[in-house]
């Protein structure tokens, strides 16, 4: 699965979650499956995506304040990777939950 594609995934996970929609216990545990998968591409995208914005800081002929902003202009992908890892954390505890409260009231 490429980057894009797990983008693309999550946030179709999300917001079908989000909708509204009734789903039963086998939805929620297929939506965490997939949140897990795209978890673990978006975190070594985020890996890969730390080392070339450290390669950049480190090569820069400069002062650090100007390599960091050269090497985030350069790697976008590690702050947007970042964020969606935090997002699918958040989705998957609230999906959690959900799965905990319907196996309650069964």
């Amino acid at each position: 699965m490429t980057l894009e594609e797990a983008v693309n995934k999550t946030f179709e996970i999300i917001s079908h979650y989000e909708s509204g929609a009734y789903i039963d216990l086998e939805h929620l545990r297929r939506m965490m499956r997939g949140l897990s998968g795209c978890h673990a591409i978006l975190t070594k995208e985020n890996i890969e995506a730390y080392n070339r914005h450290n390669a950049i800081m480190y090569n820069f002929d400069g002062s650090a304040a100007r390599a960091k902003i050269e090497a985030d202009k350069e790697v976008p992908e590690l702050r947007m990777t970042r964020k969606l890892i935090d997002t699918i954390g958040k989705a998957h505890d609230s999906i959690r939950s959900e799965i905990y409260i319907i196996k309650q009231e069964q």
